[in-house]
C-alpha cells in the first residue's frame, strides 16, 4: 500500500449487514477515523471497492450514509446491489468483518438547507440519501418522494422498511424512458399540491436534466432546486449515493 494512500484513508470494517429485500443491503461500517468526525446529513464517504493490494489500478465509489454515529465511529449505508460494476460487487460480497479503506465523511449535499415542503426525486441509488433526511431537524415531515425504479415490489420493501412508504410514489422504468412522462407529472403535481418550497433531484443524470427543465418551465426558481447526479450510463466518478 502506498504511504500516501495509507495517510489519506481510514481503515474500516463491516460491523453489521441487514438484507432489505432482494437487491438492497444495509451495511454498517465502523472506523476509528469516524470517531468524533463531523457529519451532516447528505455528506458522503468514499470507499475503495476494488484493488486487493491497493497497488496499481483501484476503484473508488462514493456513498451517502443514512445515519452516522461519531460516538461509535459507525456509518450506515443502504447499498443497492444492481450487479453492474465494482461498487455493487463489493456491497454484494461484503460480510461481517470484511475490511476496506475509505475517505470522509466529506461534503456533497446538505440536506439541512432545503426548506419544507420538499419534493425529493431519485431512484434506487438515492434511497440511502432519502432516508438520511430523517437525521435533519424536520425529519421526513412535509417531504414527497418520487422514485423511478426497476422493481416496484422491491422498492416498496425498502421505503416501507424505513418509514417513507406513505409519502413515496414508485414509478416503474420503461423502455426508452417512456415512464419519464409519468415521473414528470408526479413531480409537478407534488410541487403544486404541497406548494413545495424546494426540490432535491438525485439519481440518473438524464432524468434530473429533464425534470429540472420541466420545473423551470413551470416557474420554479432554479435556486430552489438542488441537482445531484449519482450516475450516468457509461460514466463513473459522479457524486455517489
Amino acid at each position: 500500500m502506498s504511504v500516501l494512500l495509507d495517510v489519506a484513508t481510514h481503515q474500516a470494517e463491516v460491523r453489521h449487514i441487514e438484507e432489505v429485500g432482494a437487491r438492497f443491503r444495509l451495511v454498517s461500517l465502523t472506523a476509528e477515523g469516524f470517531r468524533n468526525a463531523s457529519w451532516t446529513p447528505g455528506d458522503i464517504v468514499q470507499i475503495i471497492v476494488s484493488g486487493v493490494a491497493l497497488l496499481g489500478t483501484w476503484e473508488i465509489r462514493s456513498y451517502t450514509p443514512l445515519a452516522f454515529d461519531p460516538g461509535t465511529g459507525t456509518a450506515d449505508i443502504l447499498w443497492y446491489v444492481h450487479g453492474n460494476g465494482p461498487g455493487s460487487g463489493w456491497g454484494d460480497s461484503a460480510e461481517v468483518g470484511t475490511p476496506c479503506r475509505l475517505l470522509g465523511p466529506r461534503r456533497a449535499l446538505s440536506l439541512r438547507k432545503p426548506q419544507r415542503p420538499l419534493v425529493f426525486f431519485g431512484d434506487e441509488t438515492s434511497f440511502s440519501t432519502a432516508v438520511a433526511l430523517r437525521e435533519t431537524s424536520s425529519g421526513h415531515r412535509d417531504v414527497r418522494f418520487v422514485f423511478e425504479v426497476d422493481s416496484v415490489e422491491g422498492a416498496r420493501t425498502v421505503v416501507e422498511r424505513f418509514g417513507i412508504g406513505d409519502s413515496a410514489e414508485l414509478i416503474p422504468r420503461e423502455e426508452d424512458d417512456r415512464h419519464l412522462d409519468e415521473v414528470e407529472r408526479e413531480v409537478l403535481d407534488a410541487y403544486r399540491s404541497t406548494a413545495a418550497a424546494n426540490g432535491v433531484l438525485t439519481g440518473k443524470a438524464s432524468s434530473i436534466q429533464r425534470l429540472y427543465r420541466a420545473l423551470r418551465v413551470a416557474g420554479v426558481p432554479g435556486r430552489q432546486v438542488t441537482n445531484v447526479p449519482y450516475w450516468a450510463p457509461g460514466k463513473k466518478g459522479l457524486k455517489g449515493h
